[in-house]
């Protein structure tokens, strides 16, 4: 039973960290690749997970969409779960951001990113969605049960993760968009 339990909640935090993966500065100029990068990491600590989308080529808007409500979050929603709700209560601060261009070609570029983010989780708003979970998988919705729950969720999401990789952009409508 705990292990079902912890392993809801590893799923929740694993997913938000690869949502989140792909994604600096406010007011980044979106007229340049390294810009556009850093602008849609400021959009997401600023303005949250789902203004991601925002970013995204037309291309992967459609799998940006799937993450939040269907393919990636569909254990989640299945348990009454709203994708909305998980990302209210969490929190993604980025550090020491530096988006470089790698390369161009075209209306097709690499952009660098390094860096650091960590994701904090409101306790109050995740305590009621791990109650949601729990209830909907006909757990026990003790304290004692929620308390191994949010402490595996915390100490997941809680970690600094280090951003270093190679960001595809392309070019549409006149701006750069993350496109991969």
């Amino acid at each position: 039973m705990r292990s079902r339990i912890l392993r809801s909640a590893v799923i929740a935090a694993v997913l938000m960290l690869g949502v989140v993966g792909c994604g600096g500065a406010p007011g980044a100029n979106t007229d340049d690749p390294a810009g556009a990068v850093t602008a849609a990491l400021a959009a997401a600590q600023s303005g949250g997970v789902t203004k991601l989308a925002d970013y995204a080529c037309a291309a992967q808007k459609d799998e940006i969409a799937n993450m939040f409500g269907g393919g990636g979050l569909g254990s989640l929603t299945g348990l009454g779960v709203n994708a909305d709700d998980i990302f209210n209560a969490m929190k993604m601060e980025f550090k020491d951001v530096k988006a470089t261009e790698k390369s161009r070609t075209g209306d097709s570029a690499v952009v660098s990113l390094t860096g650091t983010m960590t994701i904090t989780v409101d306790p109050a708003k995740m305590r009621e969605i791990m109650k949601q979970m729990l209830a909907a998988q006909g757990q026990p919705v003790d304290d004692a049960t929620l308390d191994i729950a949010m402490g595996a969720m915390a100490s997941q999401l809680s970690q600094t993760q280090p951003l270093n990789s190679d960001v595809p952009v392309v070019k549409e409508g006149g701006k750069w968009l993350i496109c991969g």
